[in-house]
């Protein structure tokens, strides 16, 4: 014993000592590899901003660009509308064009003597003695028009410090103008920093020579620093430590990026220092760590002589329990192997010796299991190939990796093994072999009796009963609707009394092979007895009308299918089926309930001389047929033409008619005039609106295409509803502009209304789509605008001219409180975004004064006409529009 306490103090000693050396070790990695990884993470964070800026100065210098570029187009439109050019009409649209981008002071266009021709302000009237020194030359010396940005310098009008951007565009009579805009460098370093929040943080944009335009460090602009050295020749994105920084000097990281365009860089710089301000506290706990462990290690070496005792100790009583189990295993009449920790036969009993006998000549001890399921796997699969042999080998051995109880397994002379595996303490395992073959049968027998059809193996009565029980409280749960549908086959009663049951037996179980492929595997097809078939469909819809519609075509489905020849025996059969349905889920019915009312259906269809379906529910019947009549009468609507435009005018105060809405009318053959609100649902749901809406927008602009030879109607501007699906089609923009293109518009004059929800509803893709029709100069309103769920964030993003105000509002001014407030809040935020406010459905004076009183622009309704035809329109109100009234626009 003392030797063996010597040994122990010797081995104790010596882990702790490699214990200490290894923490020793690993607390100098971890700091080191904290810090690489600070490092690491601040050049990720620094890279990540650097690409944000870019993105975001990328689009502030395109939207700059596209202001500039549209100088001449406005000008153009101007010539357009007038004989002579105006400077002070053009002033005008320059003023207008500006208001559209937050970010210019004021947009200025100059003549190659420098003198100013428009301005959108009045401070834009000196811009040719701000521009920098050879600034004005450098832009008119492009050989292609591309955009300039001057060195910062400060305005005379505001005393700040401003950028100029610049590029040259031509006039109407080919004469080369420089379009200048003001930008405030604060405007720029707003876009350029993205409210950044990394400590030490050094911003700049410059040029690729060096020449730095813009600076911004913790301590505020750079503004000192005017020149400093090239960031790259090659004008490829650079990411280094160790270099100096842009502003400071200091050693720093610098990520550079060139932007989209030439020689322009923007870049970002981060001192060591202030990269690893957090690592050094890291490193202190680190430390503080590492002395703990080690005090920790030497103590834990005191207490391992104790536990190495009663180590030895436990061995003693498990040779002592292993005996005892020895004896038990030899009497037990479950068949036992017991595995050690790398999968080797460690003992096994004689039981299971005759569970398999092939195994009684190759059970050794220290047997690998693997090749024990290799001698079995011969008897299991005698005429399998190597590769499924070795197959079914992993599959088992992966059973044993992850062992979860209990499982069985056939042998080949048809008895059915329970095999249960548990863990050891050790790591080996534990198989019991337990023959539960009589068991199996006994079951199989009792279930297929009890729940199962014996004729076609079908669930009978008691099964269908049990799992609509079931199925009908999870619908009342879940909400999503269920059908039942009852068949009866027609005229089976004739066959049987005719051919014999033998003949009838076979066409019944063909029948059953025929309703189990007309549904999924997730419904249930029963036979409740003679030709009486139920099938139960789970999870069809939430909406009661959806359910049966999906319901019907699966039970015109069924009934296609049943109506096919059968060949039974030598002769050719045709049969049909009456189907009684009802959907269950909206309350809580029980099962016979719900068989009596699909019963009660089904013989509906009997009494019409079946082969037919019916619903339970009168009502439901009426509204699915109504409902598939009108999408048919749809279809032949846009076949045939059908279609008409109303118009209803919309007014300014004084009664001036600027614009028209198109509304669609369904001129039915039978039925005569049919508003929207009777189709549009339907069509939303079929997708037929994508046609009809196309049709709606080709109409509208055939339409103006003719106002446009007509004196008194060729500025009256036509709006177009725009639905959620056919906005959302891929080629929803490529077809507007087709028809612009093919119609010969002018584009400004058409205006397509979207709803609040259908813009907010996948923000990014509304945008590009507005943005792109609007750079061909389409116009945007919001319609039934504070009825939805608008972000003011949203809203400024997006290219609007107008805000509808919804007629829910307006019915209640003077009568609900909460009304009048919400649109005096819509007409004044229009006000501040600058925006167009038109009020629909104004059907009384008193209602006209008091949105007039708070500053709409522009009145729809009964008050002032309904939807007319074109050429009622004209013949009344085409004197009351005005053939000179400036372009609607925003205020």
């Amino acid at each position: 014993m003392p030797s063996l306490s010597r040994r122990i103090r010797i081995a104790v000693g010596g882990v702790v000592a490699i214990f200490l050396l290894a923490l020793a070790g690993s607390a100098g990695w971890l700091v080191w590899s904290t810090r690489q990884s600070a490092l690491a993470e601040s050049e990720a964070q620094v890279t990540r901003f650097t690409t944000g800026a870019e993105a975001a100065v990328n689009r502030a210098l395109l939207g700059l660009d596209v202001l500039l570029a549209s100088t001449a187009d406005l000008m153009a439109l101007r010539q357009q509308m007038h004989e002579s050019g105006d400077p002070g009409a053009v002033s005008q649209l320059l003023r207008t064009a500006a208001r559209q981008n937050l970010m210019v002071r004021y947009v200025a266009l100059l003549d190659g003597q420098r003198k100013v021709v428009a301005s959108s302000d009045a401070a834009g009237a000196r811009v040719g003695m701000e521009l920098p020194s050879g600034f004005f030359e450098e832009v008119m010396g492009q050989p292609v028009p591309t955009l300039a940005i001057s060195v910062p310098t400060v305005s005379f009008a505001s005393s700040e410090r401003v950028l100029y951007v610049a590029r040259h565009v031509r006039s109407v009579g080919g004469e080369r103008l420089v379009a200048v805009a003001q930008v405030p460098t604060s405007m720029l370093v707003s876009v350029l920093t993205q409210a950044v929040d990394i400590s030490g943080l050094e911003i700049t944009l410059e040029r690729g020579q060096g020449q730095m335009l813009l600076g911004f460090s913790g301590r505020g602009d750079a503004r000192h620093r005017a020149r400093v050295h090239p960031l790259s020749e090659a004008g490829v994105a650079i990411s280094d430590w160790g270099r100096a920084a842009r502003i400071t000097g200091v050693s720093s990281l610098v990520v550079a990026r060139p932007i989209l365009y030439p020689d322009f860089w923007i870049s970002a710089s981060l001192p060591e220092a202030a990269a690893l301000s957090s690592w050094r506290s890291e490193r202190t706990a680190i430390l503080i760590v590492a002395v703990f462990f080690a005090v920790t290690v030497a103590a834990a070496g005191l207490f391992t002589i104790a536990y190495l005792t009663r180590m030895n100790r436990a061995r003693m009583a498990l040779a002592s329990s292993k005996a005892t189990l020895d004896q038990a295993l030899g009497s037990m009449v479950t068949g036992f192997v017991l595995l050690g920790r790398d999968l080797e036969v460690l003992q096994w009993n004689r039981r299971f010796e005759d569970i398999f006998p092939w195994l009684r000549g190759v059970m050794t001890d220290g047997l690998p299991f693997r090749s024990l399921l290799e001698a079995t796997v011969l008897h299991h699969l005698p005429e399998a190939s190597a590769g499924q042999r070795r197959e079914w080998v992993e599959q088992r051995l992966a059973l044993q990796r992850h062992p979860e109880g209990t499982h069985e397994q056939m042998l080949p002379n048809g008895h059915f093994i329970q095999i249960t595996e548990r863990a050891t303490p050790e790591g080996g395992l534990m198989i019991s072999y337990h023959d539960v073959t009589d068991l199996r049968m006994a079951s199989a027998e009792i279930e297929n009796l009890a729940f199962y059809d014996l004729l076609t193996g079908l669930p009978n009565r008691r099964l269908l009963l049990d799992r609509l029980n079931q199925a009908a409280a999870t619908a009342a749960r879940s909400r999503e609707l269920g059908a039942l549908l009852f068949l009866d086959l027609d005229h089976f009663k004739t066959l049987n009394d005719t051919q014999g049951h033998e003949v009838g037996d076979l066409l019944l179980q063909q029948v059953a092979v025929r309703l189990k492929d007309c549904v999924r595997t997730t419904d249930t097809v029963a036979r409740l007895g003679g030709d009486e078939f139920v099938v139960m469909l789970c999870d069809l819809a939430r909406d009661p009308q959806e359910a049966a519609t999906l319901a019907r075509r699966i039970g015109e489905k069924i009934l296609l299918a049943l109506s096919k020849p059968y060949q039974l025996r030598a002769q050719t059969h045709h049969s049909n089926c009456s189907i009684g349905a009802t959907v269950f889920g909206d309350s809580r019915q029980s099962a016979a309930e719900l068989l009596k009312q699909a019963d009660i259906a089904m013989y509906q269809v009997k009494a019409r001389r079946g082969h037919g379906l019916c619903f339970f529910d009168p009502q439901m019947q009426v509204v699915i047929t109504q409902r598939a009549q009108l999408e048919a009468d749809l279809q032949v609507a846009i076949q045939q033409g059908q279609f008409v435009l109303h118009y209803q005018p919309q007014f300014t105060l004084p009664g001036i008619m600027v614009g028209v809405e198109a509304l669609l009318r369904w001129q039915h053959p039978e039925r005569g005039l049919v508003a929207p609100g009777h189709f549009i649902a339907v069509a939303e749901e079929s997708e037929l609106i994508v046609p009809i809406g196309m049709w709606v927008l080709r109409t509208a602009c055939e339409q103006l295409a003719q106002w446009q030879h007509d004196a008194r109607l060729r500025n009256v501007h036509v709006s177009v509803n725009v639905s959620a699906r056919q906005f959302r089609h891929p080629d929803f923009v490529a077809g507007v502009v087709e028809v612009i293109q093919e119609t010969g518009i002018r584009p400004h004059l058409l205006e397509l209304e979207l709803t609040e929800s259908l813009v907010l509803d996948n923000v990014e893709d509304s945008v590009a789509k507005m943005h792109l029709l609007r750079t061909k100069g389409v116009r945007f309103s919001v319609d039934d605008f504070g009825t939805g769920y608008s972000s003011l964030a949203y809203l400024t993003r997006l290219p609007l001219h107008q805000l509808k105000i919804d007629q829910s509002f307006v019915r209640n001014l003077g009568v609900r409180p909460t009304d009048d407030v919400i649109v005096q809040t819509i007409i004044g935020m229009a006000r501040n975004l600058e925006l167009q406010v038109i009020a629909e459905g104004v059907e009384t004076a008193e209602q006209k004064d008091f949105l007039a009183q708070h500053g709409c622009d522009l009145y729809q309704g009964y008050l002032f006409a309904r939807p007319l035809p074109v050429a009622e329109l004209v013949e009344r109100f085409a004197s009351s529009a005005a053939p000179s009234a400036p372009l609607p626009g925003p205020l």
